[in-house]
């Protein structure tokens, strides 16, 4: 009876261990709303990070979690929880400490538009763009950017696609937009053909997935190692290629 009750005792243990080592494997994922790279449709998020994020806990053996959430409040979770990724985020100088990272991701070309009817707006350089009202998204490291350089005439918005409808009804002179949302917001609201950039602010900084620091890094290395399979097969390539060519029009920079 003593031996059973020990053999029943090391089972136990080892289905606690397993379940332990099972839950490790799981990531919580947030995000914001940030088409066509995250956004929700149909109920379920997607977008080319969510679904690059899913090739890579399919080749990596993890669980994903996603939800989209305000960014302030996804990135304070994400600094303070276990087993918790962010996306699509900027690698910055200030962040390098605060995560671990996979990626890089895709890129970010950061641009000022002007409505095509506003020919009184004459954009040369950047410091040209200090005369007018500019849209921008709260908290996003673009404004942030802006703010830093001393930009004051700034009308902030909780997303993008609000950023866009109050540029559509001329609420702001210039909108300040990553280049793949632009596009797609703008065919969302009817005016692809009415939006002109007119400035290049960044075109040097990726977007990465960021992992909390109490994230078991065995975990970070095997997504960087799927991410890296998955850019070799050419999966990457034929994921962009497709958003590229659904929501993204030339730009002349």
């Amino acid at each position: 009876m003593v031996i059973y009750k020990k053999i029943y005792y090391v089972i136990f243990i080892l289905q606690i261990l397993l379940l332990q080592a099972h839950a490790s494997e799981q990531l919580n994922a947030l995000t914001e709303y940030l088409p066509p790279l995250n956004y929700e449709q149909d109920g379920k998020i997607t977008g080319f990070s969510s679904e690059l994020l899913d090739l890579i806990a399919h080749d990596a053996g993890i669980s994903i979690n996603k939800e989209i959430l305000p960014w302030p409040r996804a990135y304070s979770r994400a600094q303070k929880e276990a087993n918790t990724l962010i996306y699509s985020m900027v690698r910055t100088p200030e962040r390098e400490a605060q995560f671990q990272w996979v990626g890089p991701v895709s890129s970010r070309r950061i641009m000022l538009y002007k409505l095509a009817n506003r020919k009184d707006i004459v954009i040369k350089k950047l410091d040209d763009a200090r005369a007018y009202q500019i849209g921008a998204v709260r908290e996003s490291e673009s404004s942030k950017n802006l703010i830093r350089l001393g930009f004051d005439k700034l009308d902030l918005a909780t997303d993008d696609e609000n950023n866009m409808r109050k540029f559509k009804y001329g609420r702001f002179d210039l909108l300040l937009s990553l280049d793949w949302a632009a596009a797609y917001n703008a065919k969302k609201l009817g005016i692809a053909d009415k939006i002109v950039p007119v400035q290049l602010l960044m075109n040097q900084a990726n977007y990465w997935f960021g992992i909390s620091k109490q994230t078991d890094p065995a975990i970070v290395r095997k997504m960087n190692l799927a991410l890296n399979k998955i850019r070799k097969d050419g999966r990457l390539d034929k994921l962009r290629q497709q958003y590229l060519s659904e929501n993204k029009k030339p730009v002349p920079f």
